[in-house]
């Protein structure tokens, strides 16, 4: 015989508990009131006003808290974990660590977080209906304060801007960029608003060019999504290249895999990451046309400074129908580029020599002390004002690195003896191989490299 099952008795749903809102301690409440005063100074309004709110309306004030925004993929999008984990990092110790203003002690993060938490509770008309008549007449000052500052928006384009300079980073032209969609405020838990930011993907765009008979690949420099502005493909008028032009017409710009490996190699100063970075304020943003020695045209690579944009090197290109075509990347002291003339001009270098001594990459700049060798310093500081970019690098890294004494020494030495024989440089270079080896650099030292093998007949007339 069947045993009978006891059944479950239905609890009424009169016994159910409501949800309520969670209770903050103390010590949270004084945190948030202690910044809400900053926030007030910050704004122009007197500290003093915040303590005309009850103890019930301040705790009621930050009942619900704004956390920082969330980075997730956007659905069906992929975006590699540890991106998204970096991108959420990076975010918060930008919001901690720049101010909103400094001489109050407001950071970002405190707008994002107390800031917008105040405004968004005052905007409820269940909270003003309680107000006393000068109680009111704060929070209507804040909103006008708020409003005349574009403060929210002010938070939202802080927040987007750094994220977008993050996945401009993290992009790479030859094999994805990246984007964001910024969504609305929504409650997680319950006490708390997040607002989530969706990362959005695009696969690179290639086509197919013939250069000097060969068949080679090209991408697509772009921007991905931001805000309100879609993916966006870079171009150049073709007026920037050719001035007066009859006809002007947009050039969609590509950029060649052999001329992203010349930048890896030659702009070796700079962090993987940041390279994309360079290529949007390059081909993009400043697009510094120039004229070479030889007649050719060349587009400037630049880079950010707290003094102006500062050209580091130089991107040879050709067109192709409707498509600006990125080449190569040639060194700031190449002789085919302004500044590099001036110095084959005035020294008498050869490519061996450039290549050997490791002039044709970035890194000689902050790792040889320039000053140390007069002939050097005439002509690279005195005569073409490049000692800004050891100034401008370790602005980069945060920190001032030391120069190479071994690799300033053998570089003195070459100019040196080259001084004492300017007639043969191979024999400079093999006097200096048989010196002692503590004073010759190694081959990493050196950042020596191979002829190029890229095709750049056109390059050299």
């Amino acid at each position: 015989m069947a045993k009978n099952k006891k059944r479950k008795k239905v609890q009424p749903t009169h016994h159910l508990k409501k949800p309520v809102l969670v209770k903050h301690s103390q010590t949270y409440l004084e945190a948030c009131y202690a910044m809400a005063r900053r926030i007030f100074r910050a704004i122009g309004e007197d500290e003093a006003a915040f303590d005309i709110f009850t103890k019930r309306q301040k705790q009621d004030i930050f009942r619900v808290m704004t956390l920082p925004p969330r980075i997730a993929a956007m659905s069906g999008h992929m975006v590699p974990r540890q991106y998204i984990r970096y991108i959420q990092e990076e975010l918060i110790q930008y919001l901690k660590r720049v101010y909103f203003d400094e001489e109050a002690g407001v950071t970002w993060m405190d707008m994002v977080t107390v800031g917008q938490s105040m405004l968004l509770m005052f905007a409820l008309e269940s909270f003003a209906a309680n107000l006393l008549a000068p109680q009111r007449e704060v929070v209507e000052r804040l909103h006008k304060a708020f409003d005349e500052q574009d403060i929210f928006i002010r938070v939202q384009e802080t927040m987007a801007g750094h994220i977008k300079t993050t996945l401009m980073m993290l992009s790479q032209p030859n094999f994805r960029i990246y984007g964001q969609y910024i969504g609305e405020h929504m409650p997680t838990g319950r006490a708390c608003l997040i607002q989530t930011v969706r990362i959005t993907t695009h696969e690179s765009q290639s086509l197919r060019f013939k250069y000097h008979n060969r068949e080679r690949t090209a991408f697509r420099i772009a921007t991905g999504q931001f805000m309100n502005t879609p993916y966006t493909g870079a171009t150049i008028a073709m007026s920037k290249i050719f001035p007066g032009i009859a006809h002007d017409r947009q050039l969609n710009i590509y950029i060649q895999s052999h001329a992203i490996h010349r930048f890896k190699e030659r702009i070796d100063t700079l962090y993987p990451i940041l390279r994309n970075e360079f290529f949007v304020l390059s081909l993009m943003m400043v697009q510094r046309v120039v004229r070479a020695p030889n007649g050719m045209q060349l587009i400037a690579c630049i880079m950010p400074s707290e003094n102006g944009e500062k050209t580091i090197g130089y991107f040879a290109f050709t067109i192709d129908g409707d498509n600006l075509l990125v080449l190569t990347l040639l060194p700031l002291l190449s002789r085919n580029v302004p500044e590099g003339r001036i110095l084959h001009e005035r020294l008498q270098l050869s490519p061996e020599d450039m290549k050997y001594l490791g002039m044709d990459k970035l890194s000689f700049f902050y790792e040889v002390d320039i000053a140390q060798i007069p002939v050097l310093r005439q002509v690279l500081y005195d005569e073409l004002h490049l000692d800004y970019i050891h100034t401008v690098y370790n602005s980069f890294r945060s920190r001032n690195d030391p120069f190479n004494e071994k690799k300033t020494l053998f570089v003195k030495n070459f100019f040196r003896k080259l001084e004492e024989q300017p007639a043969d440089h191979a024999d400079v270079l093999n006097e200096l191989m048989d010196t002692d080896e503590d004073a010759v650099p190694t081959a990493d030292m050196l950042n020596f490299q191979h002829e190029d093998t890229g095709n750049t007949e056109a390059l050299h007339p």
